[in-house]
């Protein structure tokens, strides 16, 4: 298969570009361990939070190295993250309330293409009009 090598975005790593090699490498504790925690950046803080909260501190991790990383267990989060978290989720339930109080404020700024129909301007239309 020539001199082309295959990079792992996850792992940071090249290999070989072959069927076989790639299957075996995604198929690894590492590269799924990996995934598991560049994919992680993307969740809602609401859910992460909600599932540390029922975990256990992980002694492996917090003594140096812990290699089932984010598929653990355990929490690997300090108590101060913890902290950090919970005032994420917090300031993201104010945003949300926010923006269910005022509904009509988003209907404002739209172009008028995009405002909802009003139907007593519509009735007062003129059908009647010849086009061209």
């Amino acid at each position: 298969m020539g001199g082309k090598s295959y990079y792992c975005d996850y792992c940071c790593c090249y290999m070989k570009n072959d069927l076989n090699v790639r299957k075996l490498h995604n198929a690894g504790a590492s590269h799924t361990a990996a995934k598991a925690t560049y994919l992680r950046r993307f969740e809602d803080p609401r859910k992460i939070l909600a599932a540390e909260r029922n975990k256990r501190p992980c002694k492996r991790f917090f003594a140096g190295y812990c290699r089932f990383e984010q598929l653990c267990n355990f929490r690997h989060y300090t108590d101060k993250q913890m902290e950090q978290l919970e005032k994420i989720v917090i300031q993201l339930k104010k945003k949300t309330s926010k923006k269910q109080r005022n509904p009509q404020k988003t209907k404002r700024n739209l172009p008028p293409s995009l405002q909802p129909l009003d139907l007593t301007q519509l009735k007062q239309t003129n059908w009647d009009l010849s086009w061209g």
